[in-house]
């Protein structure tokens, strides 16, 4: 498995999925790292839960509730890095390079630009900007040949820099379900089972798969379009946030541009973006083995909380060593109603190992 989880880290690294990439070339990309994921998921994956009145209704509605990340206790879960010291020395990198100078000089050096733009970014792009430039009074175009102009500028976007930073954290449209790969682990009965006195759940994950309107409340009343993507995906841990420099910057310009009276047009950004953005996580909470279920749907985003059918993928329960007698009865009730299996969890006094102990009733 580790072996696995490393092949993935990497692949997510040295992979971009262009939003401008020819279909051909997006769809291979994607079965790629489809049949690198696929294969590799648990048969077993585990949900610890409190005893909470959200938590028994959802076991008896047969549904799994998501939330938006922002949810979560780590304050730094899903939020991206973006270097506003790299724009700045890429600024004076294009200053230094006297493409400012050639875009705001003679017609011929602009047009050299412009062809440029247009190779790297696309015509509509190159035709903006050569828009733009037409429409700029002479005064705007030497202030704007100084590198203390667009400097200041930058400043000035600075906030939309950081409600970019935490959007992740925000956004309505995905939301996010955790899993883990042990149900014997202290740790989680202790974190997430108020001390043990919670219970946990066993879905079999091979048998939910993944994706497909099939997993959505919402499946006789919102449009194809809003289709609700699922994806399962194990967590990368490591000593750095995902950093998201490239993407947010050309997204921030795509919204300027847009809002200068252009036609809406999105620079190319990574399709992996808002998954790697929710992968990337602290190497302190590694002991938890996460695997994360990845919802993309419009037709969620009134809440940062939801709920997703389990498609009956639930397939046992584990009563924590504390838990209250009286919510297990009713627990075992549902479970019973279900056919789910049953197990006790308790302190295993006869093995020299700290390991828990599981009583199947």
């Amino acid at each position: 498995m580790e072996d696995f989880k490393t092949q993935f880290a990497d692949y997510l690294s040295r992979t971009c999925i262009p939003s401008n990439a020819p279909k051909e070339e997006s769809d291979s990309l994607w079965r790629e790292m489809d049949g690198l994921v696929q294969p590799n998921i648990p048969q077993k994956l585990y949900r610890f839960r409190s005893c909470s009145l959200d938590n028994f209704i959802s076991l008896e509605q047969e549904t799994i509730p998501v939330c938006i990340a922002g949810m979560f206790h780590d304050k730094y879960d899903s939020l991206v890095y973006v270097s506003k010291e790299h724009i700045y020395q890429l600024i004076d990198d294009v200053f230094d390079l006297g493409i400012v100078d050639q875009m705001y000089g003679t017609k011929e050096d602009e047009e050299s630009v412009l062809s440029i733009v247009e190779e790297q970014y696309g015509k509509e792009l190159a035709g903006a900007l050569k828009t733009i430039n037409s429409e700029l009074p002479e005064e705007v175009r030497e202030q704007v040949r100084s590198k203390e102009y667009l400097h200041s500028f930058l400043k000035g976007i600075e906030p939309i820099i950081q409600d970019h930073i935490t959007y992740m954290q925000r956004d309505r449209v995905t939301k996010i379900a955790c899993f883990t790969e042990d149900v014997r682990a202290k740790h989680m009965w202790d974190n997430y089972a108020d001390g043990y006195s919670g219970f946990a759940l066993e879905y079999d994950m091979k048998s939910f798969l993944n994706g497909g309107c099939e997993t959505c409340p919402n499946i006789g009343t919102c449009d194809k379009a809003e289709k609700n993507y699922s994806h399962i995906f194990p967590v990368i841990y490591g000593d750095k946030r995902y950093d998201a420099t490239e993407n947010i910057v050309n997204i921030i310009f795509s919204n300027l541009l847009h809002k200068m009276g252009f036609p809406q047009m999105l620079l190319p950004i990574d399709q992996l973006l808002w998954f790697k953005s929710y992968l990337y996580k602290s190497r302190s909470y590694a002991q938890e083995a996460e695997w994360r279920m990845i919802c993309h749907c419009p037709a969620m985003e009134s809440s940062d909380y939801a709920n997703i059918s389990d498609r009956k993928s639930v397939k046992a329960i584990y009563y924590g060593p504390d838990i209250e007698e009286r919510y297990k009865s009713h627990l075992r009730k549902v479970a019973q109603l279900r056919g789910l299996e049953e197990y006790d969890v308790s302190v295993d006094l006869d093995n020299p190992n700290f390991e828990l102990k599981l009583t199947k009733l």
